[in-house]
This record gives structure tokens, C-alpha cells and sequence, in this order.
């Protein structure tokens, strides 16, 4: 199992040092760069030595993908360009979480809402497959987005926009605060990417859990041999990092 951080492109020399895999970056920060900008970024990754073959965030926070004037040309301009950044930094992984840009509008049905989100899935499969990536859906608990908020509504999602490069994540943290049963991934047929964290304080995990345990026993059981992201606070990566990446690689080797 490989163990990465989430985090910008000054974390990657820290990520490298705290013994990650990887660093998973975020798409719309990259999306947003100038060309001199996108170039550092790309020196920071290189000088650190840290691979970057997951990314998070895809869309901007502003970027409101149910209003009524967020067109296809649009979004697809946009992920043409995000895309082409991720593959030149050896981007594998999308995720698509992105809970403000998702959120269903005031007066906007639930199933227009799912429709609409399953088509803009659809497109970024599309886009994305062009580029070697595979998006996947990131369900976010209830307190973050009014759509997509478990496990099975991500699997719905995945199964509407039927493109083989949309694909389902799970993230511990999500799944924690929401109460859901992590077994479900399972019953869904399996996951392409994970994130964890601590339910509480959404920090780096550095002690042992049932839950994460559950969790690892059902992505194995599905034959999972994707990565796996921390996506959460440490006051100290330096110290924090190892201890939880030795801590997550024992229990995954236990599951």
C-alpha cells in the first residue's frame, strides 16, 4: 500500500522527508496557474523527488457547476486545461469532491441536480481518459455539500454517468462523521482511490482504530491495490509523517 499527503507544492519537500509515497495535489490550484507559476511548481516536485500520481479538488470553489449558465464548453475548457496539467506531473488520480462548486441551488431538484452532475461526470471521464487519468467521486459528508453524501450515492453517480474513467473513492473521514458503514465498499463493488483522516479534528492519524481496520478489511476484500491519501491537519509532518504512514502500512498488512 502506498501512503500519501494531501497538499500543496511547498509541502512536497516536507512530504518527501516525512517518508510519504507520494503527494496529492490539488487540480484547481494548478488549473489556476500562469505558465512561470506551473513551472515552479514543477521544480518543487522535481527537486523534492516526491511522485504526484493522485490529485484532489478538481473544480474551484467558485465555480457553481448547477447554476444555469455553467455550459458544457465551459467546464470542458476548464478540464482540458486541468487535465493536461495533471498528466504532465504524472497525475494518475482525480478526485472529485469539490463540495461548494457541487452544491444543488436553492429551488433546483434533487434529481435535475443528480442528472446534471452525472453528465458533468461523464465529460470529465472523457476529457480525463484522453489524458491517462481516471476521475473519481468523492462523497462528502452532510455538513460540506447538499449532493452526493455516501458511499452508495457516489456508486449511483459512478453507474449514471457510465464512463470508465469515473470511477468511486472512499474517505475515512467522511464515511466517520456521517456514520456510515465502511462495509459498503464492499457491497459496491470496490473503490479506486481512498482518503483518511481522523473523525475527530480531520487530522493525520497516529494511533490505531477498528474503523480504519473495517475499512482496510473490506478494500482488501475487493481485491484494492490502489493508494491510499492522508487528507488531514498535523501540527508537525516531519514527526507526524512517519509514525503514520509505519502505523497505516501495519494495520493495511493486518487486515
Amino acid at each position: 500500500m502506498q501512503i500519501g499527503f494531501c497538499g500543496k507544492p511547498a509541502a512536497a519537500a516536507q512530504a518527501a522527508a516525512a517518508r510519504f509515497d507520494y503527494l496529492e495535489l490539488p487540480v484547481n490550484l494548478i488549473a489556476g496557474q500562469t505558465e512561470a507559476e506551473f513551472e515552479e511548481t514543477k521544480a518543487a516536485v522535481l527537486s523534492a523527488g516526491i511522485p504526484t500520481p493522485a490529485f484532489n479538488l478538481l473544480f474551484p470553489k467558485d465555480m457553481a457547476l448547477l447554476s444555469g449558465d455553467m455550459t458544457d464548453e465551459k467546464i470542458g475548457l476548464y478540464l482540458e486545461r486541468a487535465f493536461e496539467r495533471v498528466q504532465a506531473l504524472g497525475g494518475r488520480v482525480a478526485v472529485f469532491g469539490s463540495g461548494k462548486s457541487r452544491n444543488r441551488p436553492e429551488g433546483l431538484i434533487y434529481s435535475d441536480a443528480f442528472l446534471r452532475l452525472a453528465a458533468i461526470s461523464r465529460l470529465a471521464g472523457e476529457i480525463a481518459g484522453k489524458h491517462g487519468v481516471t476521475v473519481v467521486i468523492e462523497p462528502l459528508n452532510r455538513g460540506e455539500s447538499n449532493m452526493i453524501n455516501s458511499l452508495a450515492e457516489g456508486a449511483a453517480l459512478v453507474a449514471a454517468a457510465g464512463h470508465p474513467c469515473v470511477r468511486l473513492l472512499a474517505d475515512y473521514y467522511h464515511i466517520a462523521v456521517d456514520g456510515e458503514p465502511v462495509e459498503d465498499i464492499r457491497r459496491l463493488g470496490g473503490i479506486a482511490h481512498a482518503h483518511i483522516a481522523t473523525k475527530e479534528g480531520r487530522r493525520v492519524p497516529l494511533q490505531p482504530d477498528e474503523g480504519y481496520r473495517r475499512m482496510f478489511a473490506a478494500m482488501k476484500q475487493t481485491g484494492y491495490t490502489g493508494m491510499l491519501s492522508i487528507e488531514g491537519k498535523s501540527d508537525d509532518l516531519g514527526a507526524d509523517g512517519p509514525v503514520a504512514v509505519r502505523m497505516l502500512k501495519q494495520l493495511w498488512e493486518e487486515a
